[in-house]
């Protein structure tokens, strides 16, 4: 019999925390949730590092491959420009530097703790979204680099 994950919510996620993983210190709660924003950081970090690299092969080689017509430079133009806004995504979002101890609401700690949660899901949300857009641009970017491939080689 599979059983389904549920996705909890922020404040069931703090009950959860406190029920069944038995964490009641508020270092503890607060070194979790800091350490879900330091694994999304690190891969929000590498995704830049991939846009990076297409935009830097892009000036080497770019040209070149614009050269082979409109639909491979069109392709180019239009994975780079996605690869951008990928990039300005993740500067929006997961790359968006506040320390976890400029964070305070009022009340108990519980209200911190879930609106810290729901600023996590939003950077994760903005992570998601430009992972997404950042494939559409690769997919792009390959494709013009294919037919310029294919044009060079083949002389189609």
């Amino acid at each position: 019999m599979e059983r389904s994950l549920k996705t909890l919510s922020p404040e069931e996620e703090i009950a959860y925390m406190r029920d069944v993983l038995k964490m009641e210190a508020p270092t503890a709660f607060l070194d979790r949730i800091v350490g879900h924003f330091t694994i999304l950081q690190a891969r929000a970090g590498l995704m830049l590092s991939l846009i990076t690299i297409c935009l830097t092969i892009s000036g080497f080689s770019g040209h070149r491959i614009a050269a082979a017509g409109w639909l491979p430079a069109s392709l180019l133009s239009l994975g780079l420009c996605f690869a951008v806004l990928s990039a300005i995504l993740l500067f929006l979002g997961p790359l968006r530097l506040r320390w976890a101890t400029q964070h305070a609401c009022q009340g108990p700690l519980e209200n911190t703790l879930v609106a810290m949660l729901k600023l996590r899901n939003l950077r994760t949300h903005r992570y998601h979204v430009a992972g997404f857009i950042l494939l559409l641009g690769l997919t792009c970017y390959m494709s013009s680099v294919i037919l310029f491939v294919l044009k060079e080689g083949f002389g189609l």
